[in-house]
């Protein structure tokens, strides 16, 4: 055999290990890009799925947290209805009584209303400066219907946590014809009257637990 021949043999004969040693790194480096590629696929199908699913429970919450309003609201008017027929019979029976005896019974029942009204007013005033907090009843944060239930809780009357809920329990009075002690009534919110178109109320987490004017959709209602 000529001597370049067998030379351009031995070249061939040693590359051919490295050249295939090469598609073989090539291959298992494509391996690598697919598995990592069908990896990420499938984590983002997953996280596609928990959206999904945490959209349907989302919306499914509040559904039911609508449901759930719409029948307290229900409840609510239901219960005052109530409270306000028996106001109205309890007017009907009390004319009927003689003039003397019912003008002793409206001084005796006004009297026992400003002494309990003035507890009502003297620890709302004592609050003043607190802290708001959702859920709060006191002694050192309130929300508004935990602020006016331990004020007049000082009065004797015991009240649910829930602003609707005492809304409920009283009725209307006109601004002009509202006392101190009275309670302040707007959406979603309760205070207590001061007098002069002024309150105390646990307004939000910013205000805190603050004496200022009544503000526009406020309304005044009497237990």
């Amino acid at each position: 055999m000529p001597r370049a021949a067998s030379r351009s043999a031995a070249r061939r004969s040693a590359t051919r290990p490295a050249a295939t040693a090469l598609r073989a790194a090539q291959r298992q480096v494509l391996a690598v890009r697919r598995a990592e590629h069908a990896r990420e696929l499938a984590e983002k199908r997953a996280a596609a799925r928990r959206r999904a699913a945490e959209a349907r429970r989302a919306a499914a919450e509040r559904r039911a947290a609508a449901a759930r309003a719409q029948t307290e609201r229900r409840a609510a008017a239901t219960r005052k209805a109530k409270v306000r027929h028996r106001k109205t019979t309890a007017v009907h029976r009390t004319v009927s009584v003689a003039p003397g005896r019912r003008t002793a019974r409206r001084k005796t029942t006004v009297r026992r209303a400003s002494r309990g009204m003035s507890a009502v007013l003297s620890y709302a005033r004592a609050q003043v400066g607190k802290r708001y907090r959702s859920g709060g009843e006191g002694p050192n944060s309130f929300d508004c219907s935990g602020f006016t239930k331990r004020a007049y809780a000082q009065a004797g009357l015991r009240l649910p946590h829930s602003s609707g809920a005492q809304a409920a329990r009283a009725y209307t009075v006109s601004r002009s014809s509202a006392r101190p002690g009275d309670l302040v009534v707007g959406p979603g919110h309760v205070g207590v009257y001061m007098g002069g178109g002024m309150m105390i109320d646990a307004g939000n987490s910013r205000t805190g637990v603050v004496y200022r004017r009544m503000y526009q959709g406020l309304h005044i209602e009497r237990f």
